[in-house]
C-alpha cells in the first residue's frame, strides 16, 4: 500500500512503513521484508523477556521493532530518534504493531546534555538550514535496569557512551555499536576497552542475506557487499565466549576479510 511517498507491508516482524528513498533501511525492506537480520539474530541472543534496552539512531524502527518483541510487555525499550521525519515513521510503525512497550524520543544523545544538538535540514530549494534539537545524555535517564545498549549514530557512537558512563558501569550493559569511521575508530574502541572495561569484538553484517523474508534471491547493491560494521562489548567480568573474532586493541581495523554470513554463534 501507498501513502503519499511512504510504502507500506507486512515484513518479517510486522507491518513496516518506510520509503524506498532511503537507500538501506527503506531498500532493505521493500526487497527483502527484513534489514539487517544479522544485527537481530546477535539481539536475540542476549536479549530476554522483562529485559530493558536502549536503541540509539533508531531510525524507522526497522530494528526496534523486534527488540520490543523480544523483551516482551513486561521489558522496555527506548527508541531514540533524532531526525524528525524519522521519528514519525518511527511511531507509526511502533502503533502499527500494536507496541506499547517501546517509549520514543525525539532527541540527540550527547555527554553534555546542557548543549542543545542540531542538525541540518534539507529545504525544498535544495538548500539546508541549521535547527537546535534538544539532547540528552543516557545518564539523565531514569533506568531501574539496563541490560543490552545499541548505537549507530553515523559516527556520533563516543558521545553517546560518555553519556551514559555511569548507567553502564551500574547496570554493565552488553554494548552494540556501530564503527565505520576510521579516524574514530581508536578513540572509541580504547574508551570501551579501557575506561568502561568491556572485552570486544567485530561483528559483521551484510545488508542481503539470501534467506530473506521475500525471498528475494537478488543482490541488489551486487558486485559490492554492504556489510554494517557493528561491534560487540561484553563486561570484561562476564568472561563469555561469543565465538567472533576479538579485538585486541585500539588500532585493530576492519582490514581483514570480511567473511560473508559470519554471525554471532554463541
Amino acid at each position: 500500500m501507498q501513502f503519499g511517498e511512504l510504502t507500506l507491508k507486512y515484513c518479517r516482524y510486522g507491518w513496516m512503513l518506510y520509503s524506498v528513498k532511503r537507500i538501506y533501511v527503506g531498500k532493505c525492506l521493500d526487497l527483502y521484508g527484513q534489514y539487517s537480520e544479522g544485527e537481530v539474530k546477535l539481539m536475540r541472543t542476549f536479549l530476554r523477556e522483562g529485559d530493558t534496552a536502549i536503541d540509539v539512531g533508531a531510525n524507522i524502527g526497522a530494528l526496534t521493532v523486534p527488540m520490543s518483541q523480544m523483551v516482551g510487555k513486561n521489558g522496555r525499550v527506548y527508541a531514540i530518534e533524532a531526525d524528525p521525519e524519522n521519528m514519525h515513521v518511527l511511531c507509526a510503525n511502533l502503533a502499527l504493531n500494536g507496541i506499547r512497550n517501546a517509549k520514543p524520543l525525539n532527541t540527540f544523545v550527547a555527554s553534555d546534555s546542557t548543549s542543545p544538538g542540531r542538525r541540518d535540514d534539507a529545504v525544498p530549494d535544495g538548500s539546508a538550514e541549521s535547527r537546535p534539537v534538544a539532547s540528552v545524555a543516557l545518564d539523565s535517564l531514569e533506568l531501574e535496569r539496563c541490560d543490552f545498549i545499541k548505537v549507530d549514530v553515523d559516527g556520533g557512537e563516543l558521545n553517546v557512551l560518555r553519556s551514559g558512563e555511569m548507567q553502564i558501569e551500574r547496570f554493565r550493559p552488553v554494548l552494540y555499536f556501530e564503527n565505520e569511521v576510521r579516524d574514530q575508530s581508536s578513540a572509541l574502541l580504547d574508551f570501551v576497552m579501557h575506561a568502561l572495561g568491556y572485552d570486544l569484538y567485530f561483528h559483521p553484517t551484510p545488508l542481503f542475506e539470501p534467506d530473506n523474508f521475500f525471498g528475494n534471491p537478488v543482490n541488489h547493491w551486487a558486485p559490492t557487499e554492504f556489510v554494517s560494521m557493528m561491534v560487540l562489548g561484553i563486561p570484561r567480568e562476564r568472561k563469555l565466549g561469543v565465538g567472533l573474532r576479538r579485538i585486541m586493541g585500539a588500532d585493530d581495523w576492519w582490514d581483514f576479510g570480511i567473511p560473508i554470513g559470519s554471525y554471532f554463534t554463541g
